[in-house]
């Protein structure tokens, strides 16, 4: 049996400026975009990781349920590690979103976790952006509503906050390529949010990418 298609929240914002696209985690996603340059990823590029699975959870015996899988949680509210490629964020003091790296299965792990007192599924129906590039602090800095270079990556540090008018998370992230952002939205507010940080993408010289030469960052 086939598995059923997931659909963005981007996809009614990003089909006018689709020129090829991809299927990844059983989602279409945007591989390439038309006018996309590799040069914006030296200014500041907005990416879409949207397609990557997700989970979450909550309650007192949330971190207890996440170590039953074998999953380490972060020590402090508001930062998040890394678990055989999987992102888990603690969000506040008893809430925790789980991310797959790309092609995972920690998410299912955790949404087929048994019913037990004190954890609750909270389902997850994020947009899920990327800002990367020398740059990228400069549009925090027109759009958020905290200083995000203060975010230590190498520490796990994420912050909840807002950016033009939405609650996002945003996570400082070390890549190959350097910090990288991601931030993570109620997809409801998915498309305005991508529409909103590529105009001031490109102001800054920088702009939309697609999956293709966003896999060079390699998050």
């Amino acid at each position: 049996m086939s598995t059923p298609l997931r659909i963005s929240p981007l996809s009614d914002v990003l089909t006018a400026r689709v020129a090829r696209w991809a299927k990844l985690d059983d989602m279409p996603c945007a591989a390439v975009l038309d006018g996309e340059r590799p040069a914006h990823l030296d200014a500041v590029a907005i990416g879409d990781l949207t397609h990557r699975r997700r989970a979450g959870l909550k309650g007192p015996g949330a971190a207890a349920a996440l170590a039953g899988l074998g999953l380490a949680t972060p020590a402090r509210p508001n930062s998040w590690c890394r678990n055989d490629g999987a992102l888990v964020a603690r969000l506040g003091l008893t809430e925790y979103l789980i991310e797959d790296a790309a092609g995972g299965a920690v998410a299912a792990r955790v949404v087929a976790l048994p019913d037990a007192p004190d954890v609750y599924p909270v389902p997850r129906f994020d947009a899920a952006l990327v800002v990367a590039g020398p740059q990228a602090v400069d549009l925090f800095r027109q759009t958020c509503a905290v200083d995000v270079a203060g975010l230590d990556a190498v520490g796990g540090a994420l912050a909840l906050t807002s950016m033009v008018g939405v609650g996002v998370t945003v996570a400082a992230v070390m890549s190959p390529a350097g910090v990288v952002y991601r931030v993570w939205c109620d997809g409801t507010y998915g498309g305005y949010l991508w529409e909103t940080l590529c105009e001031v993408a490109q102001d800054l010289g920088g702009g939309p990418v697609g999956h293709d030469l966003l896999a060079g960052v390699r998050l």
